[in-house]
C-alpha cells in the first residue's frame, strides 16, 4: 500500500490497550444502579466487566438501541401495512388485480436497493445522527401518502419514495452499532436492533386488524387508510426523537449524552478492535473489497436468506386471503404474526449465544434446520390445514439469520470501517434485489394458495444455506489461524499499523 494511503486510514492497531488495560484512576469508579445489576444478573453485561465500563455501555444501549429498535419498528410496519392493507380492503376499493401486489412490492425493492450502496457508502463521512432521522421523516410522509390514494399510480409513487428513504435505515444503524461496541458485544445488540423488524410486522398486523374493527367508516375513510394515517402518527414522533438521542460514529462530533470523559473512554475501548471512518473517500475501497473473500460469501449468504424469508411473509397473508372462507379478516391479519413472533425469540436467544460462545455459526446450523422442516411440510401441502400453518410458522426461524449474519459480518470486517459499510449495504442491497425479482415469479398472487415453485425453490436454499455457513466458517476460522501463527510478523507487519493495512498484508 502506498504511504498516503496508509495515512488515509486512521490508526487501529491491533497493538493498542484494551479496555481491561486503562489506568485505574482514569475515570471515576461508577456505582451501579439497580438496572445495571440486574442485566448484569442476566448476562447481558458480563460479571467481570468494569462498573464504569458498564455505565458508559448502558447510555449507549439506550441511545443507539433506544432510537435504532424504534426506527427500525416503524420501517416494517410501514412496509408491512402494505399487505395487511391490500387483503383488507385496498385491494378492492383501488380496483387491484391480478400480479399488481407483487410489482408494488418490486418497486419498492427497486428504490430500496438501488440507492442502498451508494447512501450507506457516503454515510461513512457524513454524521450519521443527521441523515438517519431525517430519511425517517421522508418515509413517514410517504406512508401517510398511501392514506390518501385513489388509484394504484399513487400507490406505486408512495413506494417508490418509501424504498428511497428507507435505503439505508437498516444497515446504518447497524454500522453505527459496529462503530460503538467491541466485537464480543455486537452480536446480542444487532439481534436486539433486528427484532425491532419482526415485532412492527407483527404490531402492523394487531393494528390493522384494530383499524378495520374499530376506525373502518370513520370520517368516511376505509380502515385500510386509517392503517396508514396511525402509521404516520407513529413514525413522525420519533424522528425527532434521532435528532436528540442518536449519536454519529465516536470518532467524529461527541453525543449530547457522553461527557468529554465518556468520550475518550468509548474510543480507547475500541482501539485495536474497531476501525474508526476514514475523514476522506478512500481512493483503495474498491480494490479492498473485491480482494478479499468477505462481500461474495456474506452477499450470498445474504441473499440465499433473504429468499427464505419468504414463506412466512406476504406468502402466508396470500394463503390465508385465499381461504377466506375459513379466516375472518381479523385472523387474516393476526395468524402470521405467530411466525414472527417466532423470529423474536429466536433472533435474541441467538445473539446471546453468539456473543457468549464467539460462535456465529452454532446458532447459525441449528436455525436452519427448522426452516428446511417447514419448507419440506409446504413442499409436501397434503399434510392438512394444521401442518401447512405448521410449515409457515416453522420458516419464522429463518428471522436469526439476519442478525446472526449481519453480526458475523460486522465482527469479521471490524478493522475496516468503509469496506464494513459497502459490504453490509450490498449484502442488503443485493439480497434485497434479488428477492424483490423472484418474489413475483415465485410467489405470484395468482398462484395463491399453493406456491408449490416457491416452496420447492426454497427448500433447496434453505440447504444451500448449510453449506454457506460451512464455507465463512472455513474461511474465518483460516484467517484467524493465520493470523495466530505469526503470519503478521513473516510479513513485516509494523507494530501500531491501520488494521486495513495489517488486513491487506495478510
Amino acid at each position: 500500500m502506498a504511504a498516503n494511503e496508509k495515512d488515509e486510514n486512521v490508526n487501529a492497531a491491533s497493538s493498542s490497550p484494551s479496555t481491561s488495560d486503562h489506568e485505574p484512576d482514569s475515570r471515576p469508579t461508577a456505582k451501579e444502579n439497580a438496572w445495571i445489576k440486574l442485566m448484569t444478573y442476566l448476562h447481558w453485561y458480563p460479571h467481570d466487566m468494569p462498573s464504569d465500563e458498564k455505565a458508559l455501555i448502558l447510555k449507549l444501549d439506550l441511545s443507539v438501541l433506544i432510537f435504532g429498535c424504534l426506527s427500525f419498528f416503524t420501517k416494517y410496519l410501514d412496509q408491512q401495512s402494505l399487505t395487511n392493507a391490500y387483503v383488507s380492503g385496498m385491494r378492492e376499493d383501488l380496483d387491484l388485480h391480478g400480479k399488481e401486489i407483487n410489482y408494488l412490492t418490486a418497486t419498492f425493492w427497486a428504490s430500496y436497493c438501488t440507492f442502498m450502496i451508494p447512501a450507506c457508502y457516503f454515510l461513512t463521512h457524513y454524521p450519521a445522527n443527521i441523515v438517519l432521522p431525517v430519511l425517517e421523516v421522508g418515509w413517514g410522509l410517504s406512508t401517510f401518502g398511501l392514506a390518501w390514494a385513489q388509484n394504484v399510480q399513487t400507490v406505486y409513487a408512495m413506494r417508490f419514495f418509501t424504498g428511497i428513504f428507507e435505503c439505508c435505515s437498516f444497515t446504518g444503524t447497524i454500522y453505527v452499532i459496529g462503530s460503538w461496541y467491541k466485537p464480543q458485544e455486537i452480536g446480542r445488540r444487532v439481534a436486539l436492533f433486528f427484532i425491532a423488524s419482526p415485532l412492527g410486522t407483527m404490531f402492523a398486523g394487531y393494528l390493522q386488524a384494530a383499524a378495520y374493527t374499530n376506525l373502518n367508516g370513520v370520517h368516511r375513510l376505509a380502515g385500510w387508510r386509517w392503517l396508514f394515517i396511525v402509521d404516520a402518527i407513529i413514525t413522525l414522533p420519533i424522528c425527532l426523537l434521532g435528532f436528540f438521542v442518536f449519536p454519529d460514529v465516536p470518532s467524529r462530533r461527541k453525543p449530547r449524552f457522553l461527557t468529554a470523559i465518556d468520550q475518550d473512554f468509548a474510543q480507547k475501548r475500541l482501539q485495536g478492535l474497531t476501525a474508526p471512518p476514514q475523514l476522506r473517500i478512500s481512493r483503495s475501497i474498491f480494490r479492498r473489497v473485491f480482494t478479499r473473500w468477505h462481500w461474495y460469501l456474506f452477499v450470498t449468504q445474504w441473499a440465499i436468506m433473504d429468499q427464505n424469508f419468504l414463506p412466512s411473509a406476504q406468502p402466508f397473508s396470500l394463503y390465508l386471503k385465499a381461504k377466506s372462507h375459513i379466516y375472518s379478516i381479523v385472523r387474516i391479519n393476526t395468524l402470521p404474526t405467530i411466525a414472527t413472533a417466532v423470529s423474536v425469540v429466536a433472533a435474541l436467544t441467538c445473539g446471546i449465544v453468539a456473543d457468549r460462545t464467539g460462535r456465529f455459526w452454532v446458532p447459525a446450523y441449528l436455525v436452519t434446520l427448522p426452516v428446511i422442516v417447514g419448507t419440506a411440510l409446504l413442499v409436501a401441502w397434503d399434510v392438512g390445514e394444521s401442518g401447512r400453518l405448521a410449515g409457515f410458522i416453522l420458516t419464522g426461524f429463518e428471522g436469526a439469520m439476519s442478525p446472526l449474519t449481519m453480526g458475523w459480518a460486522t465482527v469479521t470486517m471490524a478493522g475496516d470501517a468503509e469496506e464494513r459499510a459497502v459490504v453490509t449495504a450490498s449484502m442488503n442491497a443485493i439480497g434485497q434485489g434479488i428477492m424483490a425479482g423472484t418474489q413475483v415469479v415465485q410467489y405470484s398472487a395468482t398462484s395463491a394458495p399453493n406456491f408449490h415453485g416457491g416452496f420447492s425453490s426454497n427448500l433447496a436454499t434453505s440447504v444451500v444455506q448449510l453449506v454457506l455457513i460451512t464455507a465463512i466458517l472455513f474461511l474465518t476460522a483460516r484467517d484467524k489461524k493465520k493470523a495466530g501463527n505469526g503470519d503478521l510478523k513473516s510479513r513485516d507487519v509494523e507494530v501500531g499499523e491501520p488494521a486495513i493495512v495489517v488486513a491487506e498484508k495478510l
